[in-house]
């Protein structure tokens, strides 16, 4: 379990990075580029998560939990189609910015998922 412990834990500090990174962008059109990237990266990753985690999620119980936050997560807040709008119109426009920005923080924090994601690892280190 140590192997799938340490797995576990290295996605969950991927994804808490990439969401520290997004925390403290700016709103410029630099920082909405970093935004895409950064937001992909915690997609693809949650993706990756949740199904490893149908895997082992006999292994703990957190597993399930967090499962049922990320798909929550992917049915009410998926953010592909505005980024692209944005990029293509508005990347310059610093309150469109940083109301996507604050957007997807609130999205990552709804139903507490960042911050049962954050628990989970503390709890695998």
């Amino acid at each position: 379990m140590v192997v799938v412990d340490e797995y576990f834990h290295d996605l969950m500090k991927k994804i808490l990075n990439s969401y520290d990174v997004i925390k403290n962008l700016g709103d410029s059109k630099e920082d909405f580029f970093v935004l895409d990237v950064e937001l992909t990266k915690i997609n693809g990753l949650l993706r990756v998560l949740v199904r490893k985690s149908e895997e082992f999620s006999d292994k703990n119980i957190e597993f399930s939990k967090l499962q049922k936050k990320i798909q929550n997560y992917f049915e009410n807040h998926y953010f592909v189609g505005e980024l692209e709008k944005i990029k293509e119109v508005y990347s310059e426009d610093p309150l469109r910015v940083k109301h996507i920005r604050n957007s997807i923080i609130n999205s990552l924090q709804d139903d507490k998922m960042i911050f049962k994601i954050y628990d989970i690892a503390k709890d695998l280190k």
